[in-house]
């Protein structure tokens, strides 16, 4: 076993632990919110491995490690621990994590139809970078009205009430975004291999 497996498989039994003693104390202590958000962090944590087998796709074991990481720091720490609250830059963090992140996604959807032949489709690395970070600023937005729709709806505070965290968040999405696609290029360009091992691909191809 690699050492990167080694330390995924680590953090991963950490992890899982919390999450089940939480959800033990919520259990006796009749706290049904708490379960809920446990079991929730829990189920999405096995989302990772859910669609790498259902699509067929290699994430790589450090980029899987941001992934639950991100999900444990979003939803288990961050809602339920109040670190939203109590940390002044988690979700500050978190959002600038998500660029990233969403930028792995586009590179994917693109390294997809550039390799399809039944796609007739070859772009070249700038409008490839130029596709991954408009995907993501794509979705940092629609979170965002996501955020506003359950707050407005349904009395939730997830926009903390202002509007400069709003804008605050979209901006670090775009950096972040920006970010992964300058890297993205170079990393096409073969000027530098610096997320090589964090990008996402398909096991098989069309060819």
């Amino acid at each position: 076993m690699k050492n990167i497996d080694r330390i995924k498989l680590w953090i991963f039994i950490f992890i899982r632990l919390s999450i089940l003693l939480a959800i033990l104390i919520a259990i006796v202590e009749k706290n049904w919110t708490y379960l809920g958000l446990s079991i929730l962090t829990l189920t999405a944590m096995l989302l990772p491995s859910i669609i790498e087998k259902r699509f067929r796709l290699d994430i790589p074991s450090e980029f899987e490690i941001v992934l639950i990481l991100f999900i444990y720091g979003a939803i288990f720490l961050g809602e339920l621990h109040q670190f939203y609250d109590r940390v002044w830059w988690w979700d500050k963090m978190l959002h600038s994590f998500s660029g990233l992140i969403l930028g792995n996604v586009g590179f994917l959807i693109v390294s997809y139809l550039n390799s399809s032949t039944k796609m007739y489709i070859k772009l070249s690395p700038i409008f490839v970078a130029f596709f991954s970070f408009c995907f993501a600023v794509s979705m940092g937005a629609v979170w965002e009205i996501f955020e506003y729709l359950m707050d407005n709806f349904f009395g939730f505070f997830m926009q903390r009430g202002s509007l400069d965290d709003t804008m605050i968040d979209i901006i670090l999405d775009t950096l972040g975004a920006l970010i992964f696609a300058i890297l993205g290029y170079f990393q096409q360009k073969g000027k530098i291999n610096i997320i090589a091992k964090y990008l996402v691909r398909f096991e098989h191809q069309d060819n």
